[in-house]
Parts: structure tokens; sequence; C-alpha cells
């Protein structure tokens, strides 16, 4: 018995297929989703949404995601997250020099520019796309 996981955020939809099992990083901790879980609507934390296409056990599919919601009903699992990646497609280098990009426009701002908080979190971002 199969589900339907669909991932989407502001500007994409990260994925959209079946899956057999899904776990989701929330707010209260991880979880995991087979066929016929209970109905549900949870925060998610920042962290990795892994699809399982035919069992659970192997992973097919890794995403990064940065916070939202997930609803879970009738084997539909709808995760609304702020940010989303396919880890598969993380260039490593690109996202080191965004780091080192970002650590040079902190090093130039006062420590009370609101600027900081802007990439504070995009170093953040890039980060979890690099720990995958």
């Amino acid at each position: 018995m199969a589900m339907h996981l669909r991932i989407v955020c502001p500007d994409s939809c990260a994925f959209d297929g079946p899956c057999a099992f899904v776990t989701i990083p929330t707010t209260d901790g991880q979880i995991g989703i087979a066929p016929l879980h209970a109905s549900e609507i949870t925060t998610i934390a920042a962290g990795y949404v892994r699809a399982c296409d035919e069992r659970m056990g192997s992973v097919d599919h890794v995403f990064a995601v940065s916070g939202g919601y997930v609803q879970i009903a009738n084997d539909e699992i709808v995760v609304l997250a702020d940010r989303a990646a396919d880890v598969a497609s993380v260039d490593a280098a690109e996202l080191q020099a965004k780091i080192k990009g970002f650590e040079d426009q902190l090093s130039v701002l006062s420590e009370s520019d609101a600027h900081r908080a802007y990439l504070y979190n995009e170093i953040a971002w890039c980060k979890l796309l690099l720990a995958a």
C-alpha cells in the first residue's frame, strides 16, 4: 500500500510522488509515517525529510527542510516548508563559497545591524544542506 508525499515551499514543489514510509523532523521529535497513519497536523523543525519508495529502511530521497507544517490524512502527506531542497542536488563547493561570502558580509556589519539575522539564517541553511 503506497502513500503520497508532497513537499511544497513558497517558490516550488520539491517532491510529489508515491512512497512507502516517510520520516519527518517535527518540533516534538522525529516521526515515522507508514500507511494508515492517524490524521495529524504538526509543526516541523529544521532537519531532513526521508522518503522510502518501496519499503521502510531503504531511504530513496532526502530533503532538507527549514521549518513549516506537515498534514497527514488518508495516506497523503503534505509538507508545507519554509524552504526545501533535495540533498542529492547539493554542490558542496558552491555552498562553502556562499557561507564564506555570508561570513565576509557579517564581518563588516555592526553588532546592531538587522541584516545580521538574515545572514545567520542563510549560513544555517547552507550548513543544514552540507550536513546531510
